[in-house]
């Protein structure tokens, strides 16, 4: 009989989590838009010369601005602005740090505006040991995640983009991790939130206030509707969002509508709702440019 020791199931337990996160991970990364940079600047090889008065914008981030698990914010500002094209730099997973490591696939198309959706797996990494260890995993990331981190790499964004674009950038903050404003995860996206508007105020770039607009709309909310998803389901909830479109071709609102959402699909993706929030922002900011 074969007997294990506590250390043996704690590694064994570790392992799991690392080859799991893997699997999970990859597969949503090469998740890519149709859009992305790199097939966006091999259809235009002319770069600005190519696109003539049109001018480009770039939507980065991570899946919130993909647009597969959330509803497609950048599709909506594509029908709204026909005067500008899009590119669509979200990575399902990424956390800021990779977004830098992979900035210089938009500063290739010289656009001329960027805005940046990032910081929800920055904020996810740092819920215990087993999320930041699958992130560090899976992510590549060169140390464990955390509110520094997460502000060296988005200033290094911003510079990068001013040093080597021309481009108009702008900052959104990110959406409430769940609807209860009395849950921590809720609360910590407040503190990153912060991060990325003292970064904005820093570095001279416009700021979106995401978070803002969908928090005042959630706490608006009569007490007496019921509570939406608990945190510790949205794990489930996310897996259970993707079967659901796969084999039963149910909408990202159906699915918010089953977990008591008004905002949110599955505690971390926005609905159609929640999209056109970020729609807006987003077209006032490149209206005014």
């Amino acid at each position: 009989m074969i007997t294990f020791s506590l250390v043996d199931i704690i590694l064994l337990g570790v392992l799991a989590v690392f080859f799991f996160s893997v699997f999970l991970f990859s597969r949503s990364g090469n998740d890519l838009a149709p859009s992305n940079p790199v097939a966006y600047l091999a259809s235009h090889p002319g770069g600005r010369a190519s696109r003539g008065k049109r001018r480009l914008a770039v939507c980065a981030g991570d899946s919130l601005t993909r647009g597969a698990v959330s509803v497609d914010y950048v599709a909506v500002l594509e029908k709204r602005l026909g005067d500008w094209d899009f590119s669509n730099a979200g990575v399902n997973a990424d956390l800021a740090f990779n977004l830098g490591e992979r900035i210089g696939d938009i500063v290739a198309l010289d656009p001329d505006a960027v805005t940046i959706l990032v910081g929800t797996n920055d904020v996810n990494a740092t819920f215990g040991f087993q999320a930041a260890f699958g992130y560090i995993a899976a992510k590549r990331l060169p140390e464990a995640p955390g509110p520094l981190f997460f502000r060296e790499c988005l200033t290094g964004i911003v510079r990068t983009l001013k040093r080597s674009t021309q481009a108009k950038i702008a900052l959104f903050s990110m959406p409430p991790i769940g609807e209860d404003p009395g849950h921590y995860a809720y609360i910590r996206t407040e503190d990153y939130a912060e991060i990325v508007k003292e970064i904005s105020v820093e570095e001279g770039v416009d700021y979106l206030p995401l978070r803002e607009r969908l928090c005042a709309y959630i706490e608006s909310l009569p007490m007496s509707l019921p509570p939406p998803l608990g945190f510790r389901s949205f794990g489930r909830a996310q897996l259970d969002a993707g079967r659901a479109q796969r084999h039963f071709g149910k909408s990202l609102d159906q699915i918010s509508a089953s977990n008591r959402f008004r905002l949110l699909v599955d505690g971390i993706h926005m609905n159609s709702h929640g999209a056109a929030i970020a729609a807006e922002l987003a077209e006032g900011f490149l209206k005014s440019l």
